[in-house]
């Protein structure tokens, strides 16, 4: 281990990390003001379309934005625009190893991923096809949905998960880099040129040098992660270890050393520097609840090392076999994730189906800040909040 090594508390790498992910106190202003700057701040966000409280994207947004924001207004900041009003795009839609929506000004960073998807997998497209593919796209000046390149290309059409091989030409080129999607039409995706749909600066800057983009997506995941190590970074953007750690060494991190880790993890030099505000479990109303796909809980294995909450999501579980719920969500209070709940959005109301309490918390006091953030999500919702007796 260097000798220029830090070593830190696995306390002080918690307030870091929540620090990071700046969830606001649910009566404060917040350092958001929209999805938009939400998504800017960490990175991206994972996506989801499973229903039972809210979609991903809406409730990784609304854990960061005030009580007063409301959850409607997350897609439109994220995809603005219509058809009748376009506007300029802030976001665009790829893949780490699952689906994500990235702030617009990262496209560059992703670069290297696009080159090795296509080195892998870019020559398994049926001769002819991608070609025909733009053609459709090129025509729709917004870009189209994939089921109008479905008509326009072949007979076959995606029913479920059944895909036809335009659909799956159609992603693949999205994984490529051949197209882009920064647009919906409502929740369906539109897919357009790159060339059309991305501003030239961000175009040009894929062609900066190799090292430099490593270095460049290693501090970006370095200011949203906080504290990271080097598997932690791979599974962010889904890279290999060894693209990992050379971007690591070659983005000028700091090596800490955590108690109780076995890998070394990295900081950006700044961070030891950081001096945090009181960010305890005193107060009640701070308590927020954390989704599933969440930043702080889409790493099952960063989870339990960071927060010793060992969390597994269950509603693909058969009912019998789940330990809590269809749906869970994380209690998090200060820097401590004290509990769960499993809960359910059904009509104008949010039920609270059952609250458990993390080892070493008291049931009463986590159940009192379940409440209060099951209340902060549900004014969001728009509805009415619903505890079990």
């Amino acid at each position: 281990m260097p000798s220029t090594t830090v070593t830190v508390t696995p306390e002080w790498v918690r307030t870091a990390v929540v620090a990071a992910q700046h969830i606001p106190d649910p009566a404060g202003p917040g350092s958001y003001r929209s999805a938009a700057e939400v998504l800017r701040g960490i990175g991206l966000i994972q996506l989801d379309p499973l229903m039972r409280v809210s979609t991903a994207q809406r409730l990784t947004s609304l854990t960061r934005l005030p009580r007063s924001h409301r959850a409607e207004t997350v897609d439109a900041a994220l995809w603005p625009g219509s058809v009748e009003a376009p506007a300029a795009p802030v976001s665009f839609e790829a893949f780490t190893k699952v689906a994500c929506v990235f702030p617009l000004q990262d496209w560059p960073l992703l670069q290297l991923r696009r080159e090795r998807v296509r080195e892998q997998v870019g020559q398994t497209l049926t001769p002819g096809l991608r070609e025909q593919i733009l053609e459709v796209v090129a025509s729709q000046p917004r870009g189209v949905q994939s089921g109008t390149i479905e008509s326009a290309v072949g007979t076959g059409r995606t029913t479920g998960w059944n895909w036809s091989e335009v659909k799956k030409a159609a992603e693949l080129m999205v994984r490529t880099g051949d197209l882009v999607i920064t647009a919906r039409e409502g929740v369906a995706r539109l897919f357009d040129l790159p060339e059309r749909a991305l501003p030239a600066p961000l175009r040009e800057a894929e062609h900066l040098p190799p090292d430099e983009l490593r270095a460049a997506l290693a501090r970006r995941a370095a200011s949203t992660l906080a504290v990271m190590t080097v598997a932690d970074f791979a599974h962010h953007y889904h890279l290999s270890r060894a693209d990992a750690a050379l971007g690591v060494d070659l983005a000028g991190l700091t090596p800490v050393a955590v108690e109780g880790w076995k890998d070394t993890a990295y900081v950006l030099p700044e961070l030891l520097e950081a001096e945090y505000d009181d960010v305890g479990i005193d107060a009640v109303r701070q308590a927020r609840l954390i989704g599933p796909f969440d930043p702080l809980l889409r790493e099952r294995g960063r989870a339990r090392r960071i927060f010793g909450f060992d969390y597994t999501f269950e509603a693909y579980v058969p009912r019998e076999k789940r330990v809590y719920g269809h749906y869970v969500m994380g209690v998090l209070s200060g820097t401590e994730l004290i509990g769960r709940v499993d809960l359910q959005r059904s009509g104008e109301v949010l039920q609270v189906n059952e609250v458990w309490a993390e080892a070493d918390y008291a049931p009463r006091s986590v159940r009192a800040r379940a409440k209060a953030a099951a209340s902060t999500l549900a004014r969001q919702l728009g509805v009415s909040v619903q505890m079990p007796e």
